[in-house]
């Protein structure tokens, strides 16, 4: 034996190995030439420019392929499959969502085709910081149990408000406060997982059946994927606002608005509501005197409408036919519409959420004004019934309304009615002007309260049973929200999700209309916005809130919804 010739094989023999390791540890290096791409993988940041902790990874393949992305930032690992499915011309567009800011992120993509090719290649990426506090909330999170809370991510829609009444704002003010919006995305910790940055307000947002999302903004309603692009955009052909800088928009014939929040059915067209003017002869002047002069007004009465996601309308109901225009609230001339482009427009109704119950194919409506949540039978178009209190309503709608059962506390002024997995309803019960109607006293705004209330109702023996709130009277921790807000039943705890736009301070003095010139009132000061809480039982074991360090100007909340991931499961239980 020579042992220089033996320690040279050995030495080849090593190296052999060696290397056959490295490629093993390296495998775009060993498996790349597997699958060929006329376009290899490329990881693109933020492609849209509005959604700053997303990215996407784009490649054009000679076959079909099944895509696995895993990622993590060294504390939090994650991982999303998608099927073959590209646009049929070998192009993938394959969203890296639900990383946090401000860290080192590791992506590895891995391809497999049919016949066993396999790619597998790693990206790094560093996400960027928050924005300062002119374009983003500072977020405060007091409680967080994830073991206790409902599994998903929460979806929040945030907005930006200059301190001072909307009618009385410079146009700089209005125009800052009105364009521009958030919609934000925190996980079970409370840690932002994504946002995105909308050129103009947002109010309500859902999560449709495929993973995109469906928001209103200021004067149109936009469907976006997750990576911030518009598929489409549907906005009111009669509305006095410009129409939106979109050549693709779609215009809802003869209506003259779209507002708050539509809702996807089952079908895939959409629940929507529109509010149009209507003319009065000797209508009222005033919510406090009922022997005021009377004088001729218009009336803004909301329609409910459905519209394919072609834009053609397919069944509308309108209030105007039903209910009573002589019944009125307690905020009917303030100037929501006004600052809305309708100049002098009575707020009557002020439909502000929709819900679909597909157990007997029916529509849960909510009107502010009216102090009252309305059930209306698809088929015929009639109410089926009206869960509110029994004051000022008509004796053709009194067979209508829901007697009691056990204690009870009627919502007033509420928001967003949710039918619920377990067949109840879900709603915010926003208590302003602590229920009082026009012409009726109340209580000072330090006595006013808050809260999500759900109730059961038995349709048979026209009933309706409180089940749950999460308080039925003013607490020391008790949040007075008079706008705005959102409430839901969780479909696999059980918990309640409820979100708070604002919590108004509640100041000895301070008023609560904003049309009162002689006092000052809610919208003249600054007061803490976004008040989130998830409930299992009576116990709260999620709280984050949003607010402004200098105090200059309002984060509100407008509502918002928990998701099961941020990459889309359908959840079609609630």
């Amino acid at each position: 034996m020579v042992p220089g010739k033996t320690l040279g094989k050995l030495t080849v023999a090593l190296w052999l190995k060696l290397v056959c390791f490295i490629l093993l540890l390296s495998p775009l290096a060993a498996l790349s030439a597997s699958i060929d791409f006329t376009d290899p993988p490329k990881f693109i940041v933020n492609p849209s420019g509005r959604v700053p902790l997303a990215a996407v990874i784009e490649f054009v393949g000679n076959e079909e392929v099944d895509v696995h992305i895993g990622i993590t930032d060294g504390e939090n690992t994650w991982d999303a499959s998608f099927d073959a499915n590209s646009a049929g011309d070998g192009k993938y567009s394959i969203p890296v969502l639900g990383m946090r800011a401000e860290r080192e992120h590791e992506i590895t993509l891995t391809l497999r085709s049919a016949n066993g090719k396999v790619h597998v290649q790693t990206f790094r990426h560093t996400t960027p910081g928050y924005p300062d506090q002119l374009k983003f909330p500072q977020i405060t999170v007091s409680v967080s149990e994830p073991d206790r809370m409902e599994p998903g991510v929460t979806f929040l829609s945030a907005r930006r408000r200059a301190l001072g009444r909307g009618h009385w704002l410079t146009e700089k003010q209005y125009q800052w406060s009105v364009n521009f919006g958030l919609i934000v995305a925190l996980d079970n910790k409370g840690e932002v997982v994504w946002w995105f940055e909308s050129p103009s307000r947002v109010a309500g947002i859902e999560r449709l059946g495929n993973g995109n999302l469906l928001m209103h903004r200021f004067s149109s309603s936009l469907i976006i994927d997750m990576l911030g692009n518009v598929l489409a955009e549907y906005y009111p052909e009669d509305n006095p606002l410009p129409p939106p800088d979109n050549p693709d928009a779609i215009p809802i014939r003869n209506q003259q608005t779209l507002h708050h929040q539509p809702h996807e059915l089952p079908d895939g067209s959409f629940l929507a509501f529109t509010a149009n003017g209507y003319p009065m002869k000797d209508w009222y002047s005033s919510e406090s005197d009922p022997d005021a002069p009377r004088e001729d007004a218009i009336i803004m009465a909301d329609s409910v409408v459905i519209f394919t996601p072609e834009g053609e309308q397919v069944w509308t109901w309108d209030a105007m036919d039903y209910l009573d225009p002589w019944r009125i609230g307690r905020d009917t001339f303030w100037s929501y519409w006004w600052t809305r482009g309708f100049d002098q427009y009575r707020d009557w109704t002020h439909g502000n959420g929709l819900s679909y119950d597909p157990g007997d194919d029916s529509v849960i409506v909510s009107f502010r004004e009216q102090s009252a949540v309305v059930k209306i039978d698809k088929q015929t178009k009639e109410i089926k019934w009206i869960l509110g209190h029994h004051r000022g309503w008509p004796e053709r709608l009194r067979d209508k309304l829901l007697t009691p059962v056990g204690d009870l506390l009627w919502p007033a002024y509420q928001h967003n009615p949710r039918v619920t997995h377990a067949g109840t309803i879900i709603l915010f019960d926003n208590r302003a002007y602590n229920g009082a109607m026009a012409f009726e006293d109340y209580p000072p705004l330090e006595k006013n309260f808050s809260r999500a209330v759900e109730y059961q109702v038995d349709e048979e023996n026209m009933t309706v049973k409180q089940v749950w709130t999460s308080g039925d009277s003013q607490t020391e921790d008790s949040c007075f929200t008079y706008a705005m807000s959102d409430a839901w039943r969780l479909p696999k705890t059980d918990n309640r999700l409820v979100i708070h736009a604002f919590c108004t301070p509640l100041i000895p003095g301070l008023g609560e209309n904003i049309m009162d010139e002689t006092r000052r009132v809610t919208d003249d000061i600054y007061y803490p916005g976004g008040h989130i809480l998830e409930y299992s039982g009576d116990e709260v074991v999620f709280q984050v809130d949003f607010g402004m360090e200098h105090e200059l100007f309002q984060w509100n909340v407008y509502g918002g919804f928990r998701s099961p991931g941020i990459y889309y499961t359908p959840d079609t239980s609630h």
